[in-house]
């Protein structure tokens, strides 16, 4: 399946009523790139090698955006502390406070930075995403 997204076609995965976004070509840190149609990103403190956005089970679900997967480079301190922020709207019944984002996990090097209102809790979405701004602190 493809999705176009911003007039750029991504390859687009469906699980669990979700549509996931991948985009390549990264660089950093300190740089700023282009992700699928829209959004640029600004990464510092770590190099990132890949991102996939997770879209909300809804209607307009290209728009609506419930995650990001961060993938790092091997580099990376595993536990490096990441901090997600953006310039999109907050939506959903409940509304989320922000994107957070688990440490950079053993192996994989990956941080899954879920919109909500603090780690554990997990709601809503956020739409109209130009921007992202991705710090990683070492453990």
């Amino acid at each position: 399946m493809m999705q176009l997204l911003g007039g750029v076609a991504v390859a687009g995965v469906v699980a669990a009523g979700s549509t996931a976004f991948t985009a390549g070509g990264l660089t950093g840190p300190g740089t700023t790139t282009f992700v699928g149609g829209k959004i640029t990103n600004t990464v510092t403190g770590a190099t990132l090698s890949s991102i996939k956005a997770t879209t909300a089970n809804q209607t307009d679900a290209a728009t609506r955006i419930s995650a990001f997967e961060l993938t790092f480079d091997s580099a990376t301190p595993v536990g490096s502390v990441v901090t997600l922020t953006t310039d999109g709207a907050a939506g959903g019944t409940t509304l989320p406070t922000g994107y957070y984002c688990q440490t950079v996990q053993v192996t994989t090097y990956k941080s899954l930075c879920t919109a909500g209102t603090n780690l554990a809790t997990p709601t809503g979405y956020y739409t109209a995403v130009g921007t992202l701004t991705i710090d990683v602190t070492p453990a």
